[in-house]
């Protein structure tokens, strides 16, 4: 499967330091070939638009890794990511900032 990596999903991207961006990164490639990994979720836009999150988070609560990524798999063909949310900014709002970024 292709994977679109979306404009505001690029700049969240280049927002996060070095190491924990490489692993997103890998993470993201990874959908190509899982779409639908054990840590991953789906939650529910205003509009209703199902779309799906894959949850990176180690178990040191320290962590820099703790992040959601928003995607959604489009006619099993190739995965669309629209965002990269940290817990330090703030993904309570996911639901909103990724209906932003659903065309």
């Amino acid at each position: 499967m292709e994977i679109v990596v979306e404009p505001g999903a690029k700049q969240d991207l280049k927002e996060i330091e070095g190491p924990v961006r490489q692993t997103i990164g890998k993470s993201i490639e990874n959908l190509a070939e899982d779409p639908l990994p054990e840590n991953s979720y789906v939650i529910y836009l205003p509009d209703n638009t199902e779309i799906q999150v894959l949850k990176l988070q180690e178990e040191d609560r320290n962590s820099k890794l703790n992040h959601r990524v928003t995607y959604d798999i489009v006619e099993n063909d190739h995965v669309r990511v629209y965002g990269v949310f940290s817990r330090q900014s703030g993904y309570q709002n996911i639901k909103q900032n990724t209906a932003k970024r659903v065309e």
